[in-house]
């Protein structure tokens, strides 16, 4: 029903369209059909999807990146990502197979993939899966992390209110780029090797747990699948449990205790080598 709050449209199409419909809209309104002279609240022009270099897609240059190709090379969540992650507000993005393997392996396999592994593996080591809240930590540390992980829902919610998507995506791996710090911080091996450390090292694979499971939520709207799958690691008894509202997820702490992790964890993102690939 018009008018509506926002037209998106790509940008070879959107003058015109925009010029038709204020046309029509305006001819309707003058004979008395509508109460409204215009069709749209705001209008958006998405850019282009070009391919290396900046050079516009097409048949006759050959150049053309399908994308049933990518999702039969990377998976569907992982094109989701670089579409989405890789298209600046309002700007053309470039999408080459370089790039895809790049972000593939830097963002998705390491900075998430890697993340989820290494807290699941060490959770399965130290404490045969069980992660448990112990209330022992460390005020500045852990402050930090949950400062972070906690401001994420709203910074993502302003990002969206405006169309940066692509900066909305930034701010959930910010967080997982935070918790991956955290483990530096915290260096659980070393605490696994102190007997009176326990109950802190234990403390600190649930603040990972939680903060991940806090991220893996903010993903769902851009990479569902993925969310899905981190839950169902993290949550192997009832992945439902995993599930958070929008309005918990800047509340840290909602896991409940004495959970435990999958026994055998599943790669996310595969790393890839552009030439053997």
């Amino acid at each position: 029903m018009l008018p509506v709050d926002m037209y998106i449209g790509g940008v070879e199409h959107a003058v015109l369209h925009l010029l038709y419909s204020r046309f029509y809209t305006k001819f309707l309104y003058d004979i008395g059909v509508v109460d409204f002279d215009e069709p749209f609240h705001k209008l958006f022009n998405q850019g282009m999807i070009t391919g290396k270099n900046g050079i516009k897609m097409s048949k006759s240059k050959g150049n053309v990146i399908y994308a049933d190709d990518l999702v039969d090379m990377f998976g569907v969540d992982a094109v989701r990502y670089f579409v989405l992650h890789e298209m600046p507000f309002e700007n053309d993005g470039v999408i080459t197979w370089e790039l895809m393997v790049e972000r593939m392996n830097s963002d998705l396999a390491n900075t998430l993939g890697n993340l989820v592994n290494r807290t699941i593996a060490m959770s399965n080591k130290y404490f045969g899966g069980v992660v448990n809240k112990t209330g022992v930590e460390d005020a500045a540390i852990d402050g930090d992390l949950k400062a972070v992980v906690t401001a994420t829902r709203d910074k993502v919610q302003a990002k969206m209110a405006t169309l940066h998507v692509a900066d909305a995506i930034t701010e959930v791996f910010t967080l997982f780029k935070r918790c991956n710090k955290y483990i530096d911080e915290t260096m659980p091996w070393a605490l696994a090797k102190d007997e009176a450390q326990q109950d802190r090292l234990a403390e600190v694979l649930y603040n990972l747990v939680e903060s991940i499971t806090i991220g893996a939520n903010l993903l769902k709207s851009f990479m569902p699948e993925t969310t899905d799958k981190i839950l169902a690691q993290l949550y192997p008894a009832n992945p439902e449990a995993g599930v958070r509202d929008f309005d918990d997820l800047a509340t840290f702490g909602l896991r409940e205790t004495g959970l435990k992790v999958t026994e055998t964890p599943e790669i996310l993102f595969a790393r890839l080598d552009f030439e053997k690939d």
